[in-house]
């Protein structure tokens, strides 16, 4: 009953900044701070337009501008009274105004700071690469403000990671000597953050700075015109009539929004308000409506042709086309969600749940008819990126153009017109907050990789400790991504782990890509793994129930997640490469395998099994993952051995069930 009572006080908004900024904007209408806010935002989505449409400035302009748009947005919205000392001063009138002044002086800083390290980058080359001090001055400004930033935003974790890699460059010739180095002054550190392309100005706050802003405002544009309403309800007009359809259709319209959205909590909380309750009052267990949206929203960034942002940022750090990035990411994805579906369907029957009545069921042809408008707009954006493989960056500018422009057509509802265009940037400005914080404090951390070359100390020192195992190696650096990514969001936690861990993993003969996606796949899946798993608790506030049971249950359903990367860092098959016939037999492995083990964790198979049984299933469906068709055979003699002994139960209930 405790555990019950403390998960009725989870603050849902508290987990994620995106949503704690939507609530501001919502609550602080009357503020002059938000007011201010709103603005900053709205000028922040012009900036990103009119570059996108007319060109890009140099890097630290564009990249410097972007970042400054951000931190004004969070030191406007989230006032120093508010984050120091837990509020313990914030009703004071007198510290009020002292901490909007400091407020005040680090938004004008950061301002500074940008425009001070533009000019040192356009003379670098008049001064034969030398900079001035001034130079010291911008990057211990920017160092600063970040980290403060980025405190208030996404809590301390960043913040003392990233202080914890600039203690260690100072540090380098103190240090033992596996670890060490020549060592670097703050002077040093401070002008190489600041004008170096490997500084904050890097390759994570480029990204930042050009595509993912870009589909950001994407999803905004969408979510304001009323896409995610068209999204659930047609997922469940298509799976309502059967007894599985409302986790089904959770899986469907959480995994659709999450690969747009980016945000695993926030996506749990834009369609969990829904799904939820209606999985509970069919029947479902609490833990396990929780963990479904929690398995489902996660998977939405692992699913291309979006994946969440995740993927733009592989193509920086793999310089493969977006295009290769995406065939590769088909088939784990599916797997993914495979298992999940299965998971739902065995669930569906071992709770015997209600079926729902069919005049609560919404009409698939009058979802259709009232939201075929959202798949032109859909369309758009998938053939800009996969047909006409224009730069994700256009894509998504022209498939944000596309809503307003498409939901003229939608005259009778008018669910987005003109008026909503200067709403939709402002949600955009806001929504951002979290990866523009999040990738300038991974840019810290990067940039101090990359000064002292810890990426290549660790790769080789996890190398050694594996004892050039590949296997454990994926181990250890699995076990590292998910600790990386407590508490982040996936793509601060998939920068800071691919600086860092990706590279051993090539040095042991791995693909650049093949690496980067393993890598990718456990940052995201920090989400539902205990003991921190953000997703897990978001749904377990909406449920009302325990977290750490929902977390259980998350990943009893996203197992395949788990699996997969491992089965195509040995197979490559799985990632499409190859020739057709292996690529078929292994997918087709990969799937039995998957449906097996999800049923055996489940315990139904047409009848309900016995933990004997579902020890078999498991262990055959992990057979049919390694790759070889020796375990692809043994695998499946377990699996019909099992099914064989059990005929007689099969054929008594094959009626009932079909």
């Amino acid at each position: 009953m405790a555990k019950e009572k403390k998960a009725k006080e989870i603050d849902v908004e508290s987990l994620d900044s995106e949503l704690a900024a939507a609530r501001t904007l919502e609550e602080g209408k009357g503020s002059k701070f938000v007011k201010a806010a709103a603005i900053v935002a709205f000028c922040m989505t012009l900036f990103h337009i009119v570059t996108g449409f007319r060109g890009q400035f140099n890097y630290v302009t564009q990249r410097g501008v972007h970042l400054a748009f951000g931190i004004t947005i969070v030191l406007l919205t989230m006032p120093l009274y508010d984050h120091f000392f837990g509020k313990k001063f914030a009703g004071n009138k007198a510290f009020q105004v002292i901490c909007r002044v400091i407020d005040l002086a680090l938004v004008a800083g950061v301002w500074a700071a940008v425009f001070i390290a533009k000019d040192e980058v356009a003379h670098i080359s008049d001064r034969l690469g030398v900079v001035t001090p001034m130079a010291t001055l911008a990057g211990a400004l920017l160092l600063l403000i970040v980290l403060e930033a980025t405190r208030r935003c996404l809590g301390w974790i960043m913040p003392i990671l990233a202080m914890v890699f600039i203690a260690y460059a100072l540090a380098g010739p103190y240090l033992p000597e596996a670890i060490m180095h020549k060592g670097y002054s703050m002077e040093r550190i401070c002008k190489f953050l600041a004008t170096d392309l490997d500084g904050i100005f890097g390759t994570t706050m480029s990204v930042s700075a050009t595509v993912i802003f870009m589909f950001v405002m994407f999803g905004a544009f969408l979510e304001k015109s009323g896409c995610s309403q068209f999204i659930n309800d047609m997922a469940f007009s298509l799976t309502g009539k059967i007894r599985s359809g409302p986790a089904l259709s959770a899986v469907v319209a959480s995994a659709l929004m999450g690969t747009i959205n980016g945000s695993a909590v926030a996506n749990v909380v834009g369609t969990g308000t829904f799904t939820i309750p209606l999985m509970k009052s069919r029947g479902y267990k609490s833990p396990f409506a929780a963990g479904v949206e929690a398995v489902a929203s996660t998977g939405g960034q692992i699913l291309p042709p979006v994946m969440g942002s995740g993927a733009f940022l592989m193509v920086a750090f793999t310089n493969e086309p977006y295009i290769a990035i995406v065939i590769c990411a088909v088939i784990p994805a599916l797997l993914y969600f495979i298992g999940a579906a299965t998971a739902v369907v065995s669930q569906s029957e071992i709770a015997d749940i209600e079926l729902v009545d069919p005049k609560d069921i919404p009409k698939t042809k009058d979802v259709f008819k009232s939201g075929w408008i959202y798949l032109v707009i859909i369309g758009v954006l998938i053939y800009c990126l996969l047909v006409a493989q224009l730069s994700p960056l256009y894509s998504a500018l022209i498939a944000t153009a596309s809503v307003p422009l498409v939901m003229l057509f939608d005259r009778k509802q008018k669910r987005f017109t003109i008026k909503d265009i200067a709403p939709s940037m402002v949600k955009a400005g806001f929504s951002s907050m979290t990866i523009v914080m999040g990738c300038a404090c991974a840019g810290i951390v990067v940039a101090m990789t990359a000064l002292t070359g810890i990426g290549v100390v660790f790769g080789d020192m996890m190398i050694k400790a594996a004892g050039g195992n590949l296997f454990l190696s994926l181990v250890f650096t699995a076990i590292a991504c998910v600790i990386l990514g407590m508490g982040l969001p996936t793509t601060s936690a998939y920068v800071i782990a691919a600086s860092i861990l990706a590279p051993s993993l090539v040095k042991l003969g791995l693909p650049l890509l093949t690496a980067h996606l393993f890598v990718f796949y456990f940052a995201c899946l920090s989400a539902i793994t205990p003991p921190v798993a953000l997703a897990a608790y978001a749904g377990a506030g909406l449920a009302k129930t325990d977290p750490m049971a929902t977390a259980v249950e998350a990943c009893k359903l996203g197992f395949a997640g788990f699996i997969a990367p491992f089965a195509f860092c040995y197979s490559p098959a799985l990632m499409l490469k190859g020739d057709l016939f292996e690529i078929i037999t292994v997918c087709l492995s990969a799937l039995i395998g998957t449906i097996v083990i999800s049923m055996g964790f489940q315990g139904w198979l047409l009848w309900k099994l016995s933990y004997l049984e579902r020890l078999l299933f498991v262990a055959g469906g992990m057979l049919m993952f390694i790759p070889g068709s020796v375990t692809d055979v043994a695998g499946l003699a377990v699996i019909l051995l099992v099914i064989l002994i059990n005929a007689k139960k099969w054929r008594r209930v094959k009626a009932p069930a079909a």
